[in-house]
């Protein structure tokens, strides 16, 4: 039987992309095959999330109902989950992700058996830094067609742009204005003449609460709610200002202009760690 590891895919996009990239980076590591459960992590999500990566060029497999995981809150997935934590590593089939623990929990994960389960979020880039441009290239959003919306990207990547993600609606904890208007005070102070484009789910409050201090800025829209234009086009800028969203995360993160400055809350209120060469910005969290 080929060897393999199997990822729970679960939460919103952001979250998919980082379980993907840890698991992929930890095939290529340890010569495993990756399977994707692209069922599992969704049979209890309450905001009716839905599986995403299959509009990516990921190097995965689906998983047969026999490898996936179960029903979370199920008495497989529970047994599994207590025998496991048990066990000596090497006789290990599951290892779930503990945020307390550092990256070698899975960098330095060592099983004999013949597949394994990843289940967790798994956020942070030194769980997949020494496969980094792999994992850029298979995460790359899929592209625009010919019209308005490439146009638009192409004007992003070719100008000092900067994207500022706004996350509020339904959502805790929420970064207040003083982290965005010290993160445009920085960038400004950074790259000069600079534009500034902002996307997320609370356009007027940003319209009210923050100063670009007279910086041109557009207010970007998306009438259809996609979720993967507004990533690709956030992708698309050369630089960022991200909200504590592993959703902006990614989009900082995936393409590589050799002058990028992404500036990040110093506490995001979640295990969100930003990339390394990123610059932190005090914050304060409301809740």
């Amino acid at each position: 039987m080929t060897r393999a590891v199997v990822a729970m895919i679960k939460g919103g996009l952001g979250n998919q992309l980082f379980a993907y990239a840890a698991a992929r980076a930890y095939a290529i590591r340890t010569r495993r095959e990756l399977w994707i459960d692209d069922v599992s992590g969704y049979q209890r999500d309450g905001y009716n999330r839905a599986y995403k990566l299959d509009q990516f060029p990921i190097a995965a497999t689906l998983a047969s109902p026999r490898w996936r995981f179960g029903d979370p809150k199920g008495v497989h997935h529970k047994s599994m989950r207590s025998m496991n934590k048990v066990l000596p590593q090497v006789l290990k089939s599951y290892l779930a992700e503990d945020t307390d623990l550092t990256e070698t929990q899975l960098t330095g994960f060592i099983s004999n058996r013949l597949v394994v389960r990843l289940n967790g979020y798994w956020q942070s880039e030194k769980y997949f830094f020494e496969r980094a441009s792999t994992i850029r290239k298979e995460l790359e959003p899929p592209a625009f067609p010919d019209g308005p919306d490439a146009d638009m990207e192409a004007r992003l990547a070719s100008t000092n742009s900067i994207f500022l993600h706004i996350r509020r609606d339904r959502y805790s904890p929420r970064l207040g204005s003083g982290y965005y208007d010290s993160s445009i005070e920085a960038a400004m102070s950074t790259l000069g003449s600079c534009e500034f484009h902002v996307f997320g789910d609370d356009l007027d409050w940003a319209r009210q609460y923050i100063d670009f201090q007279g910086a041109p800025v557009t207010f970007v829209t998306s009438e259809s709610s996609d979720e993967l234009r507004d990533f690709r086009l956030m992708a698309a800028c050369r630089h960022a200002i991200i909200a504590n969203s592993s959703f902006s995360w990614w989009a900082a993160y995936l393409r590589r202009h050799a002058d990028k400055r992404v500036w990040t809350p110093n506490d995001p209120g979640w295990p969100l760690k930003p990339a390394s060469e990123w610059t932190k910005v005090p914050n304060r969290l409301e809740h």
